[in-house]
């Protein structure tokens, strides 16, 4: 074996001029395009990701028919069951309170039996348990609010038990019926067939006068809102006459009394028998709680849309 060291080879030694590496990386450009010139045309149908990317999903058939309407109506009912049994629990209601609940928790489940009827006839599976999604984003909030709970997340203080847990309970029970009354209403120009608009119409008329009843059960006085008999009433004629003055003084009363005026009481929201000149169609809004800050916790009940339906593709209660 020859040890002897190998000749020093310098880099150096080769000229590499400017124009020599002009004429390289021309060759190299030239060599480049030529290849991907002779090479096939291959279009990749999986292109490269980053990660692990799950299948998509197919969403399921989502259709709003008749059969679909019946079986919202028909969770809605069963939610307002819920929500009157809790009245019944929490709301230390007398005798003739709880009588009127007990009936209106009847008069849902006979209509939650025709709504399973019309669901079925319609071509729909009928439907048996409330609204998932109205019991988490609307009654969960009210309950909250009207036991109490400790604070969660950011909030900073806990939300304080309802100071009166019957006017609390009512006004839930009196949103429910109103908001029962307010759907069946909406489903009137969705349903395709006169009998079925026919019977929603009866079932709206029957929950509105559940909730006149519960209203004038609150108060008796109110019977008609007054803002919307204003609103009805035509306006009487004005006149120009003009008020009769004076300059007479009276000199003999004595130096003013100053007086103090006393804090109003807080302005609870008042229901009425008659709320307005026809059936509404708007949010029902409830106000419960404790007052804080000179004001309560309010919620506006929507009557069901497209997220809280309750589609044909839903099986399980």
């Amino acid at each position: 074996m020859n040890h002897e060291p190998l000749p020093e080879i310098s880099i150096a030694s080769h000229s590499m001029s400017r124009r020599n590496l002009l004429r390289a990386g021309g060759l190299t450009v030239t060599l480049a395009a030529l290849a991907s010139a002779c090479t096939d045309d291959v279009i990749e149908k999986s292109p490269a990701r980053v990660g692990d990317s799950p299948a998509p999903v197919k969403l399921p058939d989502a259709a709003v028919s008749d059969g679909v309407l019946f079986r919202t109506a028909t969770s809605l009912h069963f939610s307002a069951i819920d929500s009157h049994n809790y009245t019944k629990k929490v709301g230390a209601l007398s005798a003739d309170q709880t009588a009127i609940v007990d009936n209106y928790i009847a008069a849902n489940m006979s209509a939650i039996d025709d709504l399973q009827t019309l669901s079925e006839k319609a071509g729909s599976q009928a439907w048996t348990c409330a609204n998932p999604r109205f019991d988490r984003v609307i009654l969960a909030p009210i309950q909250e609010h009207i036991d109490g709970r400790p604070k969660t997340g950011s909030e900073e203080v806990d939300v304080a038990p309802s100071d009166n847990v019957t006017r609390d309970a009512l006004a839930l029970a009196h949103a429910m019926e109103t908001m029962i009354a307010e759907m069946h209403q909406s489903l009137v120009p969705q349903l395709s067939l006169p009998a079925y608009r026919a019977a929603v119409m009866t079932q709206s008329h029957a929950a509105a006068r559940r909730a006149a009843a519960l209203a004038l059960a609150i108060n008796p006085a109110n019977v008609v809102n007054p803002t919307s008999l204003k609103n009805a009433t035509v306006s009487s004629p004005t006149t120009t006459a003009a008020a009769a003055t004076t300059t007479a003084q009276n000199i003999a009363a004595g130096a003013a009394v100053t007086t103090t005026t006393a804090a109003p009481a807080f302005d609870f929201q008042q229901y009425y028998a008659i709320s307005s000149q026809f059936g509404g169609l708007s949010a029902v809004q409830l106000a419960v709680g404790k007052p804080s800050g000179g004001s309560q916790f309010t919620i506006n009940i929507e009557t069901p849309s497209l997220n809280s339906f309750i589609y044909d593709y839903q099986t399980e209660c």
